[in-house]
């Protein structure tokens, strides 16, 4: 094992615990929000299901990084690696698609406008948030489960862990299948939480002056923190658009043949699963006041 390899293994094992720290932290709030009041509004719901998706995808690169890394793949078998790659691409897909929807949600939470259509998704936005996820889920399934007939160990290559895409038979195919992944997991729900805030954005900004006029210690409060939830979500798409764009470039490359990338698409992987949660936790009041409460519990 190579001193990189080390270096790499060790870097992905921390984020990876402080990503797991957060993402448990954010599931046992709003877990014990559910029990306390038997119901979760859509966002919370959302946020919920982020979290276990991160903690899946975590779950999954930890066995990933000891496998490639340690070069320990032949003693799993190529059955196990064919789960495991289909794990690590179908949990990430659903965070991503998650975090639009999030979006979505909020949007429909502060925005407010008299057309017909957007009144009645705001009226039944839990039932609309509920056939979402189930939708994305046979999405990202669809979309995932065909990285299986990509991969083949070559038993006559020197690192076999590292070099066990059948890219050269299936060519065109790998590039085909890459860029229908990268445009349903990721040019789509990017464009969802682009004109998601960007609308939450320019309703606050329109209503700034008006707020203004007609302010009380209560409309301070409430500005106040949909404006914090607009930094969240631009937060939450900044780091989304750094990790997709160096995921989407190796993706690339990884169909034209050159699979000495693949630890850099894990890292950019993990490294949202685990800046995600922090991010959602400053932005989100019901997670920022438990946290105060844990540092300061008088």
């Amino acid at each position: 094992m190579a001193d990189a390899d080390i270096v790499q293994l060790t870097a992905a094992m921390i984020i990876i615990g402080f990503g797991c720290i957060w993402n448990v932290f954010v599931d046992l709030v709003f877990l014990l929000e559910y029990r306390r009041s038997r119901t979760l509004q859509p966002y919370e719901l959302i946020v919920t299901l982020m979290a276990i998706g991160n903690i899946g995808t975590e779950v999954g690169y930890v066995i990933f990084f000891v496998l490639y890394l340690l070069d320990l793949c032949t003693y799993a078998g190529e059955t196990v690696y064919k789960v495991l790659q289909f794990f690590t691409l179908f949990c990430p897909k659903i965070v991503i698609w998650l975090t639009a929807w999030l979006c979505f949600a909020y949007c429909m939470k502060i925005v407010k406008l008299n057309w017909k259509i957007f009144m009645r998704l705001k009226l039944n936005l839990s039932l609309a948030v509920n056939c979402m996820i189930i939708g994305t889920l046979l999405l990202c399934f669809l979309v995932s489960f065909p990285v299986v007939f990509f991969i083949k160990f070559k038993m006559n290559s020197t690192n076999v862990c590292r070099d066990y895409y059948t890219v050269e038979e299936k060519r065109e195919w790998s590039f085909i299948y890459t860029s229908l992944l990268s445009f349903f997991t990721s040019f789509l729900p990017l464009i969802l939480m682009i004109v998601s805030s960007l609308g939450i954005v320019i309703f606050l900004c329109l209503h700034s002056r008006h707020m203004d006029k007609n302010i009380t210690s209560s409309g301070s409060s409430h500005s106040d923190a949909h404006t914090s939830v607009a930094i969240m979500l631009l937060c939450l798409i900044a780091l989304f658009v750094v990790c997709t764009g160096t995921a989407l470039s190796i993706n690339l490359q990884i169909a034209s043949g050159q699979f000495d990338v693949q630890v850099a698409i894990a890292l950019s992987t993990v490294i949202y699963s685990s800046g995600s949660p922090v991010i959602l936790l400053i932005g989100t009041v019901k997670l920022r006041n438990s946290f105060f409460k844990i540092l300061c519990p008088k």
